[in-house]
């Protein structure tokens, strides 16, 4: 009876769960396939990497395989590339992986010789004029950004500089600008550039009208927001009005649409300039130290670097300095060219006429060594061109230059 009564108590208490089994069954089958679906979508999405950027413009983000996921072959002897150069094969050494860099550019600036963007190589450069009064303006600003300065003489025995870009559209201050001469004029043309003043002598406006030079004046006829005045522009002290204009380049680049000119050369234009990889002079006589004296008040001096292979300048006891950025302009190549100089008759401010056409001689500096030179320019139209005393062809080193015009007679010593 005992046994009977068990039995009772034993069926009362497993009964529901037998009755209600399925239901309990499905509810865990459940819980136990969505635990397997997250622990599958949690971890693939785990491997893809979250920094790639969206495909199909951010339709969907394809996961990056984790590079464990791909087994790592085994190199047997004969899958082994043997990258030993063998001495007596003649072929071994162009099977070696080519380390040269590739150039970032296949052009050249045409005032320069270096890697330019192509569609800078075809506008026409920006040609400056640099006042170089000693006491108001130095230092300049914008120099070391250059592709070429040229100085050269004006009245009262001082110099002026005419400074050519190629890339304009990130110079930063540049400055002070002055009048212009006719003959700074006439280098300008020929390099086909825009040319950038404040003002100019009788004979400059006279080659502007004549010649329907491309020109922004800040005197005549240029919107005064391309230029600014600048009177602190020198750390230490003001400078007056007469000395205190600059631009930049954004300036120009946002008001030249205002004005209708050719922003590129002509399809038949042809630089006067070619460059080689080493232009130092074969045969060349030393050039450490240069001075060139144009007047009994103004003498540079060109100091070579050996350890950059450039040369700096100096002048009125000092260094040449761009007040941008406290830097040396340092010049791959440097020119003299001697041309007649004279007083023009008649002028009451005593200014100068300096010959940039026909042929001269002069000198070639570079890599320490210097060579005598004949240049020539068959009209206003043409570039400058440069050659060896036996007529053949000069090529300039690839780099910045500086081109020094000075009179026949000029005093020239090398050290």
């Amino acid at each position: 009876m005992k046994t009977d009564k068990f039995s009772d108590r034993v069926k009362k208490q497993i009964q529901p769960v037998i009755k209600n089994w399925p239901i309990k069954l499905g509810i865990t089958l459940m819980l136990v396939a969505v635990i397997f679906a997250a622990l599958i979508f949690f971890g693939t999405w785990g491997e893809a990497d979250l920094s790639d950027e969206y495909n199909n413009g951010g339709s969907i983000l394809i996961p990056t395989p984790s590079p464990a996921s791909e087994p790592t072959p085994e190199a047997t002897p004969e899958q082994t590339p043997d990258t030993t150069p063998d001495p007596d094969d003649a072929t071994a050494p162009d099977d070696m992986p080519d380390e040269t860099p590739e150039p970032l550019y296949d052009t050249d600036n045409p005032l320069t010789g270096l890697p330019m963007e192509e569609s800078k190589t075809l506008q026409r450069p920006l040609a400056i004029v640099l006042s170089n009064y000693p006491a108001a303006t130095l230092p300049m600003n914008g120099v070391s950004s250059a592709d070429i300065i040229y100085e050269y003489p004006v009245e009262g025995g001082l110099t002026r500089m005419l400074a050519l870009f190629q890339d304009f559209s990130s110079i930063p201050k540049v400055g002070s600008i002055r009048s212009a001469r006719h003959y700074s004029v006439e280098i300008a043309e020929s390099y086909d550039a825009i040319f950038v003043h404040a003002g100019g002598s009788p004979l400059a406006y006279s080659e502007i009208g004549e010649r329907r030079i491309t020109n922004f004046d800040e005197v005549q006829g240029t919107r005064r927001e391309i230029f600014f005045r600048d009177r602190n522009r020198i750390d230490g002290r003001r400078v007056d009005h007469l000395h205190s204009l600059v631009t930049t380049g954004q300036r120009l680049i946002r008001w030249f649409p205002e004005y209708n000119f050719r922003k590129d050369h002509a399809d038949n234009y042809k630089h006067g300039i070619t460059f080689t990889d080493i232009g130092t002079p074969v045969d060349g006589d030393s050039a450490e130290n240069i001075t060139i004296r144009f007047s009994a008040a103004k003498t540079t001096s060109v100091i070579y670097n050996p350890s950059q292979n450039v040369y700096n300048l100096r002048q009125y006891g000092r260094d040449f300095i761009d007040a941008n950025n406290n830097s040396k302009p340092g010049f791959t190549n440097v020119l003299i060219l001697r041309t007649r100089v004279s007083d023009i008759p008649d002028d009451e401010a005593g200014r100068q006429d300096v010959v940039t056409t026909g042929r001269g001689s002069g000198f070639f500096i570079c890599g320490g060594s210097y060579i005598e030179i004949n240049w020539s320019r068959a009209n206003k139209s043409s570039p400058f061109t440069y050659s060896h005393k036996d007529g053949t062809p000069l090529e300039l080193g690839r780099g910045k230059t500086f081109i020094a015009i000075v009179s026949t007679g000029a005093r020239i010593n090398f050290s």
